[in-house]
């Protein structure tokens, strides 16, 4: 009777051997087997990651903003034809929705951190009607300059005037929109602790434009 000599059959990577000691499973790393939850990145780190990058914004805003102040102290130098800019009374209105929206929208982000959604609601709301009621003062602000005789053209101070609340006005939007996606989240009851990061974000972005708005109203009031 013949034996059957398997020492010299061949045998697979994950198949032991007569007598040998099991194989030795490689560990997958973190997301290797397709599971959403691995995938997902760390709450923490994404909120540092989004703080990270609106305060890289907020630093090119200024930086920006700083430029067309520098042009305007140049620009103001260079002549004679620099004739002061009566700000409409509106001006002071829009000051004020926005003051007011930004007090809201931060009251608001502290109510939600005591876990009072129906009050954060309310308020998160009138901050966006409020920075909405500042952009349509805004564009009646021009229009009454432009029908006093003010343009882009022929004053330089009204030209910079222009530019500036332009400028800011475009930051606005931007914020603002964030500002109304929260808002629309949160009447959907869809704002869960993974998405709250965006309240905080979306909040010192508005503050930070209610300030420089601030600083705008003063520089175009006092010394333009």
């Amino acid at each position: 009777m013949a034996i059957l000599d398997t020492k010299g059959l061949p045998q697979s990577l994950t198949e032991p051997g007569i007598g040998a000691p099991p194989p030795i499973w490689p560990h997958l790393p973190d997301g290797g087997d397709g599971d959403g939850e691995r995938d997902r990145p760390e709450p923490g780190a994404s909120r540092n990651v989004s703080m990270t990058g609106i305060i890289v914004t907020m630093a090119a805003s200024l930086m920006t903003f700083a430029s067309f102040v520098s042009a305007m102290v140049v620009r103001r130098g260079l002549g004679y034809d620099w004739h002061h800019v009566g700000l409409p009374a509106i001006l002071w209105w829009n000051t004020a929705a926005l003051v007011s929206s930004s007090i809201a929208i931060d009251v608001a982000r502290r109510l939600l951190r005591r876990g009072q959604r129906t009050a954060f609601n309310r308020l998160w709301t009138l901050g966006t009607l409020l920075g909405t009621a500042f952009l349509i003062g805004q564009c009646v602000a021009w229009k009454q300059l432009a029908e006093r005789g003010y343009y882009l053209a022929g004053n330089p101070a009204s030209a910079f005037f222009y530019v500036i609340t332009w400028a800011h006005a475009a930051h606005v939007v931007g914020a603002l929109a964030a500002v109304a996606y929260v808002d629309y989240r949160a009447l959907r009851l869809e704002l869960g602790p993974r998405r709250r990061t965006i309240v905080d974000v979306s909040a010192v972005f508005w503050h930070f434009l209610d300030v420089m708005w601030l600083g705008i109203m003063a520089l175009f009031l006092f010394w333009v």
